[in-house]
């Protein structure tokens, strides 16, 4: 049997506590990604709405505490994973075209 000291902390998502409910879910590794364990991903937006209601921060320090405080952490394997809502525009790529909603023209 292993001694305590020698036992490896086990293989998991790092988790946020007190967080629960800006989880989004799990991101699982690429075939090819050297680590195999799977992360937990939250969203950057839920936990900064968070921080406003809960601690009274403004919009943008509460942008800011993510961040520089949240997103920045490396918890070595399985560290979380953060994630700001992002639209194509974003991204730098053309919106999309408005959808025809007129109906049919009707035809004689």
């Amino acid at each position: 049997m292993i001694p305590m000291s020698r036992r490896r902390r086990p293989r998991g998502p790092v988790l946020l506590k007190g967080y629960d409910d800006c989880l989004l879910g799990l991101c699982f590794p690429r075939p090819h990604e050297r680590s195999g364990v799977p992360v937990a991903v939250y969203s950057a937006d839920m936990i900064a709405a968070r921080l406003r209601d809960r601690d009274g921060m403004n919009h943008r320090a509460a942008r800011n505490f993510v961040s520089d405080h949240i997103e920045t952490q490396d918890y070595g394997e399985g560290t979380f994973r953060i994630v700001w809502a992002a639209t194509a525009i974003d991204m730098g790529a053309e919106p999309d075209p408005p959808e025809n909603t007129d109906p049919p023209a009707a035809t004689a």
